[in-house]
């Protein structure tokens, strides 16, 4: 019987040393590539063209409250990122078409924003409590809050509404008309830019 159980003992010990298990891998690469979205598309306004031919809106300037589409420009961002969107005037003045003296101060043009889309101010960005006026320095007409502004179109579309001599805010206290303004076609390029946070 002692035999026979060292038997079996050896047998197991045996087995044991044999018996191991072969341990087998393999490596698979995992990458991922974010691209950068950002993208800003103006939807209608990109063209915006003041006409003064009364003595009203020499005093008065032009003002639609925002309901004519001829002074409001629309524009939507698509963006992977959380974003801040700039506006700023090319020239310090505005620059006169029939004479390259006449000049024209930047702030007797306005603006204030409003946004229709599925975000909201003040939860997804912070938009311009007030209205602002035209400079040649960036200031932000959209402020995005971190880890909430990045989105598509459909959340992220803001409407410009423009207004001319009508000294809210910011702008040019004085009127067009006290202004004594050379008659002229005064013109410059306004930049809207999307910065990344």
């Amino acid at each position: 019987m002692r035999k026979l159980f060292f038997a079996a003992a050896m047998l197991l010990l045996s087995q044991a040393g044999f018996g191991q298990a072969v341990n087998d891998q393999a490596i698979i690469p995992v990458s991922v590539t974010l691209n950068s979205i950002l993208r800003l598309t103006v939807v209608s306004g990109g063209n915006i063209d003041f006409v003064v031919n009364t003595i009203g809106q020499y005093t008065s300037g032009i003002n639609t409250g925002g309901n004519d589409a001829r002074y409001q420009t629309n524009f939507t961002v698509s963006a992977s990122q959380d974003f801040d969107v700039t506006i700023r005037a090319e020239d310090a003045n505005f620059l006169g078409q029939d004479n390259a003296a006449n000049t024209m101060p930047l702030n007797n043009v306005g603006l204030d924003l409003s946004e229709s889309g599925s975000g909201n101010d003040p939860a997804n960005w912070a938009l311009p409590a007030a209205v602002l006026a035209l400079t040649n320095g960036a200031q932000n007409i959209v402020t995005g809050v971190a880890g909430a502004a990045a989105g598509g179109a459909d959340k992220n579309n803001f409407t410009i509404r423009w207004r001319l001599g009508t000294s809210e805010g910011a702008m040019n206290a004085s009127s067009l008309l006290a202004q004594s303004l050379t008659p002229d076609r005064y013109i410059t390029n306004v930049f809207l830019e999307l910065v990344p946070k």
